[in-house]
C-alpha cells in the first residue's frame, strides 16, 4: 500500500468518534481532586503476604482474616497453584507458597481443601526446600511460610551481620547496591535470627553486642526510608516484609515505626464481593500525567477547569522533603522537586515519574493558554522538577530510576535470569558484596532515559543542551544491532524503542540519522498481521523474542506515538496500527489491555497497569489526527 492510499484508507470521522468516546471515559474516571488512579495488579502475593505479616504482628482481626482467605480461594487454579501475575500462563511456586501460608493462618478449616491443593503443588515442584532456595533469587515466600509456622526456622538462610557494621564496607555497599536491596538484606537477617530463637521472643532486644549493633544499624536505615504515612515505597509487599523485621529488631507493637506500618497496611484494604485483598501499589502521579497529556493531545484546552485541577494536583504531589542522601551523592544537586509514583512516597522519588510530569506540564504551557496564575504555578513547579531531574543524571549520561551514581550497565539486556545471591555461604555472600550484579544496583537504563528526554524536550531543552547530548550518546551506546532498545520498566523492546523515539524527536534530534532509522526499522519489522504489536515478558529471558507477541492495544498505541514522531505518520504501518485500534475499541471508549505488563523485577515479577489501555491509544489517535 502506498502512502497516498494508506492516507485515504482511514476514516478521519471514525478517528474523531473514537477519540470522543475515549475522552469521555477518561473524564468519567477522574477523581474529585483532579487525579487519576490505577491500582497495580501483581496478583495474589500482596494480599497473601500482608495477611501473614499482620497476623504475625497481632494486627489481623478474625473477620479480616476470613475475608482475606475467602478472596484468596477464588484465585486458586485447578491444580492448586497461584500465578505470579494475572496474565501468567501457569502457577508460580513462591506465590503459591505465600498463599498457602495465608490460608493456613487465616482460615484453616474453611480453606482445608485449598491448603491441601496448594501444599501438593509446592510438593510437586520441589517442596519447601525449593522455596527456601528461591530466596537466593529474590523470592521472599519462605519468610512468610516461616512466619506461618510451615517451615522450620532453622532452615532459613541467615546473611552475615558483620559487613553492615564496618563503616568503610557500608559506604562501599551504598555505592553499589540499590538501598532497597540493603534494606531487604537487613530485614531478612533480623527475621531469620528471631525466628530461629537466637534472640528470644519478639520485643526482646537482640542478644549479643554484634546483634544489637546490627539491629540498630538496620533500624536506622529503615527509618530513613519509612515514609511519613508509615509505608516503605508506598508498596504493600515491601512494607509486609519489613513489618516483621521491626518486631524482630526488638521494637514493641506500640513503637511508632510499627504502629504506622500496620495502620498503612490496613488502610490499603480493598473489599469486594469476593472478600478482602490488597494491590501492590498505586500509580496516581504516573496516570494523571499520562491522562493530561492524552487529553491535551485530543484537543482539550489546558485551561479547562478539569485539567487545571489535575495540574494543581500534580503540583501538590511534588516532593518538598529532601530525598535520602544515599540516593544522590551528587554535590550541589537539588534535594527536592521530583515526583514519586504516589504522593506521600517522599523517600522514593524517581526520575521516571518526574519525567512523566514534565511531559504533561510542558504540553500544558506550550501554547500559553493557561491563566496567568495557573501558568505561574505550573512553570514554577516545572522548573523545580527539571532542575532536580538534571541533578540526577548519571555520569554515563543516562538516568536510573531512584539512585544517582551506581555502577553503569554494559550494552545489552539485564535480568535474563533470576539473580542469585548466596545468603548461607559467607564467602559467596562476600563476593557478591564486593562485586554485585548490576541488577542489584540501579544503573541508567534505555527506556527510562528516553522518557526523561521526552519530558526535558517538552519543557524546552534541545540538543544544544550538554545534558541532552550526553543522554543521546548513552542511548547510542546501548542500541542493539537490530536497532531496538531494551526496556527495564516496560515490557520490553518495543515499548523502550517507542519511548526513545519520542524523546529523541522532542529534543530535536535529526530523525533521519541512520541510528534513528534503525530504531524505526526495528518497530516496522515487528508488526503483527492484524496491525497491532505485542511483546511478552518471555523476551527478558530470551532476547530472541524481542518485539514478538500477540497484539496489545496499549503497546500498539505507544509504538504508534514513536513512529509518528519519527515521521512515519503516513506510512502503511501507522495506518494499519490506527485501524487496529479503531477495531479494538470497546463500547465504553477504552481498549482491552491484552497481556501487556510493566516490570518490577524481571524476569519474574510484573504487574498490570490498567490505565495504559486508556491513555496510550487515546494519545496515539489524537497525535495521528494532529499530524495529518
Amino acid at each position: 500500500m502506498t502512502a497516498a492510499s494508506a492516507e485515504t484508507s482511514i476514516d478521519r470521522t471514525a478517528v474523531r468518534d473514537a477519540l470522543e468516546r475515549a475522552q469521555e471515559l477518561l473524564w468519567r474516571h477522574q477523581r474529585p481532586d483532579g487525579s487519576w488512579e490505577s491500582l497495580c495488579d501483581m496478583g495474589v502475593a500482596p494480599t497473601a503476604q500482608v495477611l501473614v505479616a499482620l497476623n504475625h504482628a497481632g494486627a489481623l482481626s478474625a473477620h479480616d482474616a476470613a475475608d482475606g482467605a475467602r478472596w484468596l480461594r477464588t484465585r486458586q487454579d485447578s491444580d492448586g497453584s497461584y500465578r505470579s501475575h494475572p496474565t501468567a500462563s501457569h502457577g508460580d511456586l513462591g506465590t503459591t507458597a505465600s498463599a498457602w501460608a495465608a490460608l493456613h493462618i487465616c482460615a484453616p478449616q474453611d480453606s482445608a481443601e485449598g491448603i491441601a491443593a496448594a501444599r501438593a503443588y509446592v510438593d510437586r515442584n520441589g517442596g519447601t526446600r525449593a522455596v527456601i532456595e528461591a530466596l537466593a533469587g529474590g523470592d521472599p515466600a519462605v519468610v512468610f511460610l516461616a512466619l506461618a509456622g510451615l517451615v522450620e526456622p532453622s532452615q532459613l538462610p541467615c546473611p552475615p551481620m558483620l559487613p553492615a557494621l564496618v563503616p568503610p564496607l557500608v559506604s562501599f555497599m551504598e555505592r553499589r547496591f540499590h538501598s532497597g536491596v540493603l534494606m531487604v538484606g537487613g530485614a531478612l537477617t533480623l527475621i531469620a535470627h528471631r525466628l530461629r530463637g537466637d534472640w528470644g521472643a519478639d520485643g526482646a532486644p537482640p542478644r549479643g553486642e554484634i546483634a544489637r549493633r546490627f539491629a540498630a544499624r538496620t533500624l536506622g536505615l529503615l527509618a530513613v526510608f519509612q515514609n511519613l504515612d508509615g509505608s516503605w515505597n508506598a508498596n504493600t509487599v515491601q512494607t509486609a516484609l519489613i513489618l516483621p523485621a521491626l518486631r524482630a529488631a526488638g521494637l514493641a507493637a506500640e513503637h511508632p515505626m510499627v504502629a504506622q506500618a500496620v495502620a498503612w497496611l490496613q488502610a490499603q484494604y480493598v473489599r469486594d464481593d469476593d472478600g478482602l485483598h490488597l494491590e501492590a501499589f498505586g500509580s496516581p502521579v504516573w496516570c494523571t500525567a499520562a491522562n493530561v497529556r492524552a487529553l491535551i493531545a485530543a484537543g482539550t484546552a489546558p485551561g479547562d477547569p478539569r485539567l487545571v485541577r489535575a495540574l494543581d494536583w500534580m503540583i501538590g504531589a511534588q516532593s518538598s522533603i529532601e530525598q535520602p542522601a544515599v540516593d544522590n551523592r551528587n554535590p550541589g544537586a537539588p534535594r527536592v522537586g521530583g515526583w514519586a509514583f504516589q504522593p506521600g512516597n517522599e523517600t522514593m522519588v524517581d526520575n521516571d515519574d518526574t519525567g512523566a510530569v514534565l511531559t504533561a506540564f510542558g504540553d500544558a504551557v506550550r501554547d500559553r493558554a493557561l491563566e496567568v496564575d495557573v501558568s505561574q504555578r505550573v512553570n514554577g513547579s516545572l522548573a523545580l522538577g527539571r532542575d532536580w531531574l538534571l541533578g540526577m543524571q548519571n555520569p554515563d549520561g543516562g538516568w536510573s530510576a531512584f539512585v544517582h551514581g551506581l555502577p553503569a550497565k554494559r550494552r545489552g539486556p539485564l535480568f535474563t535470569a533470576s539473580v542469585e545471591v548466596s545468603l548461607a555461604n559467607p564467602v559467596l555472600a562476600l563476593r557478591t558484596l564486593l562485586d554485585p550484579p548490576r541488577e542489584l544496583g540501579d544503573p541508567s537504563t534505555e527506556d527510562l532515559t528516553g522518557r526523561v528526554l521526552d519530558g526535558l524536550g517538552r519543557t524546552g531543552l534541545t540538543v544544544s543542551s550538554p545534558s541532552v547530548r550526553r543522554a543521546i550518546e548513552f542511548l547510542r551506546a546501548q542500541q542493539f544491532d537490530h536497532g531496538g532498545f531494551w526496556g527495564r520498566w516496560t515490557v520490553n523492546y518495543l515499548a523502550s524503542t517507542g519511548c526513545i523515539l519520542q524523546g529523541l524527536a522532542r529534543v530535536g534530534v535529526d530523525m533521519a540519522e541512520p541510528w534513528v532509522r534503525a530504531a524505526v526499522g526495528f518497530l516496522l519489522e515487528r508488526q503483527n498481521a492484524d496491525g497491532g504489536r505485542g511483546e511478552l515478558p518471555d523476551s527478558y529471558r530470551d532476547p530472541g523474542l524481542a518485539g514478538r507477541g500477540p497484539s496489545m492495544p496499549p503497546l500498539t498505541g505507544l509504538v504508534l506515538l514513536g513512529l509518528i514522531d519519527a515521521g512515519e505518520r503516513s506510512s502503511d504501518a501507522v495506518t494499519r496500527g490506527v485501524t487496529y485500534l479503531l477495531a479494538r475499541q470497546d463500547t465504553d471508549g477504552g481498549w482491552p489491555h491484552g497481556d501487556w505488563l510493566q516490570a518490577i523485577v524481571p524476569p519474574d515479577t510484573f504487574y498490570i497497569l490498567a490505565e495504559a489501555a486508556k491513555h496510550y491509544p487515546t494519545e496515539a489517535l489524537a497525535r495521528y489526527l494532529a499530524a495529518g
